[in-house]
């Protein structure tokens, strides 16, 4: 019997599940590994989607909260309250997010560090002024990504 050969992106997966001491297991790997391979936001219908079938719907939802705390992965909503996940990575930086609101697609980008800076002074402001504490902030872009734009244009 020929020795079984793993894929990188296995091998890839098993790293970030270990490096989390995150228990290895076929649902997490999957996942993972889509997240590997798409370098990208995927929502869940999305994750779906690409696994072809190597995911149950309801392993899903127990993999991404067991990915979120366990810290490998993000979880934010679009604005049309879809469920979506990214890798956060060693190389990760605060980002923020572009959706397309005509094919569902999300981009992710940095502002400039100065505004991010400018920012974080005005959610101090906001923190003090209303007596809060604020956990998480991000900076959504709603749009019409050039594909979507052109392909529109050309009907």
């Amino acid at each position: 019997m020929a020795p079984t050969v793993k894929r990188p992106a296995t091998d890839a997966s098993q790293q970030l599940l270990a490096s989390k001491n995150i228990s290895i297991t076929k649902p997490r790997l999957v996942l993972v590994g889509l997240l590997l391979k798409e370098q990208r936001p995927l929502t869940v219908d999305q994750v779906v989607k690409l696994a072809k079938g190597k995911l149950a719907l309801s392993s899903l939802y127990r993999v991404i909260n067991d990915l979120r705390n366990g810290g490998l992965i993000n979880e934010f909503t679009t604005p049309e309250n879809a469920k979506v996940i990214e890798l956060i990575t060693n190389t990760s930086r605060h980002h923020h997010h572009i959706f397309c609101g005509n094919c569902d697609s999300i981009t992710d980008f940095e502002i400039d560090d100065q505004l991010e800076r400018d920012l974080a002074l005005e959610i101090e402001r906001i923190e003090s002024e209303y007596s809060i504490s604020v956990t998480s902030h991000s900076l959504e872009l709603l749009s019409l990504c050039i594909p979507c734009k052109n392909k529109l244009n050309r009907q």
